[in-house]
């Protein structure tokens, strides 16, 4: 649990951005291989992923990175309360019950309530307004998901009992720079592990979502001719024999949010409480970076890291982070011990300090890290 009441970290009515995670038990597996049983779990990456992908489009919550590591999974989440106010009491009523079905069934199809059901639920007004504010509250998200992963995984093995160490753990995201660098480090985590050499091969991450999207757009397959189906939730299936895409099929990142914040009035009103695709919330980005200048920083950090080098940033890649206000020379450092150096929320100072003063605070850990990390 973390040190200040859940409700201090984040709140279900307001934007924000929030980094989580959970870990399984010891002597428990999550993905991969166990090396105490030689239990193979690594299928377990491929039906998480589905159902991250089918509670983004459920929920008033939209996923910007994932990762499924052997023991835990990290996720960076922006709700939405915006987007639900546009939301009819029936359509709130509809999405919740089709949650409910979904936390306590294994299969990845949909299924609609019932007429009956709805009414049942639109008939108490109190219902319906905790119904809408579950919505967009992320608690209520991790909870799905993480009851999901239990009973499947408990089911898998023919046992009962705990599976997560504890409730999720929770951080808010201050502002952009404090967004890039949790991105950055969620989406490095395999390589910190030592389940894969670069981005590219990091295959259950945000990072491999968006590099095969990027090929899906252009009408090219991916680099790696093993893919299957079955390896991420859209699968190959997204491209035809000839090689060509199908538009009617979900891309690989196609359940992500949009990565590039696109500025000015226009695009918030064209973009910002809706999607023109089924499979996400809305087409807002997150950050104000484009898809190549991340995966550009991204390469290198992650290649630092694997060959446990701290070489300083290109020429190319500074100006990236000196517009996000991050410290070029503390951008290694700061990925390096993200774990170790951040509290509960992460941010330039000001933005640390308006948190504080709103929460009748004194102090948030990591603060003094920040104030070295972002200009």
């Amino acid at each position: 649990m973390p040190a200040c009441p859940r409700k201090d970290v984040f709140d279900p009515d307001t934007v924000g951005v929030y980094h989580c995670w959970n870990r399984c038990v010891r002597r428990a597996w999550l993905c991969g291989v166990d090396p105490l049983t030689g239990a193979d779990y690594e299928h377990r990456r491929t039906w998480i992923e589905q159902r991250q992908a089918l509670l983004a489009g459920l929920f008033a919550i939209e996923i910007g990175w994932h990762a499924e590591l052997s023991n835990h999974i990290h996720l960076i989440l922006r709700n939405r309360p915006d987007v639900v106010e546009t939301w009819s009491d029936e359509e709130v009523a509809r999405r919740v019950l089709i949650i409910n079905r979904l936390t306590r069934n294994f299969g990845e199809e949909l299924e609609e309530p019932s007429r009956g059901a709805i009414q049942i639920a639109l008939a108490d007004p109190e219902k319906v307004a905790a119904y809408r504010r579950r919505l967009s509250d992320i608690s209520a998200f991790m909870a799905s998901l993480d009851e999901y992963i239990a009973r499947r995984a408990n089911h898998e093995e023919g046992i009962g009992g705990t599976f997560w160490e504890g409730r999720f753990r929770c951080r808010n995201l201050e502002d952009e720079a404090a967004i890039l660098v949790c991105g950055v480090y969620v989406d490095l985590n395999q390589i910190r592990a030592g389940e894969a050499d670069t981005p590219e091969q990091s295959r259950h991450t945000s990072a491999y979502n968006r590099i095969r999207g990027a090929h899906w757009r252009q009408d090219l397959r991916p680099a790696e001719t093993s893919l299957t189906a079955d390896a991420d939730p859209s699968g190959d299936a997204s491209i035809s024999e000839g090689g060509r895409r199908d538009a009617t099929r979900m891309p690989p990142d196609g359940w992500l949010c949009e990565l590039t914040l696109e500025e000015g009035l226009q695009a918030d009103v064209g973009r910002g409480l809706s999607s023109s695709t089924p499979w996400r919330l809305t087409d807002k980005g997150i950050l104000p970076i484009r898809l190549p200048e991340y995966l550009s920083l991204l390469d290198w950090t992650g290649r630092q890291q694997a060959s446990g080098k701290s070489g300083c940033i290109p020429e190319s890649l500074a100006p990236i982070l000196e517009r996000l206000h991050i410290r070029p020379d503390r951008w290694l450092h700061t990925i390096k011990h993200f774990e170790t150096l951040f509290g509960r929320a992460i941010g330039r100072a000001e933005n640390l300090a308006r948190r504080v003063a709103k929460g009748g605070g004194h102090w948030i850990r990591g603060a003094r890290h920040c104030a070295d990390a972002f200009t």
